[in-house]
């Protein structure tokens, strides 16, 4: 019969680590061999300028430009679009009127 891991008793000595029982996540001390806690943020390259960032900014501080669209505010709409706008509008009144 193939044995599982519950019952080899290949620990019977208690040195090797379990993490079942010996590891707890707030406590580094717990962490098994070869893990390590990085207390440093993560960075990478800004889209606009290539300029080393921390990857939760939402804007670069040395270009100034926003990493993702979401991040940006809203613009203001361009003065082309408003007018093409504004001039759609008094088109249809006018075709409103005329009928």
């Amino acid at each position: 019969m193939a044995r599982t891991r519950l019952d080899d008793p290949d620990d019977e000595d208690g040195d090797e680590y379990d993490a079942e029982h010996d590891y707890d996540p707030d406590d580094p001390e717990t962490y098994p061999q070869g893990v390590y806690l990085d207390d440093e943020r993560a960075l990478v390259p800004c889209p606009h300028c290539r300029a080393e960032i921390d990857e939760e900014s939402e804007q670069c501080p040395r270009c100034g430009m926003f990493l993702s669209a979401e991040d940006a505010p809203p613009g203001q709409k361009s003065r082309f679009t408003m007018a093409m706008l504004l001039l759609a509008l008094f088109a249809a009144l006018i075709m409103a009127r005329g009928c």
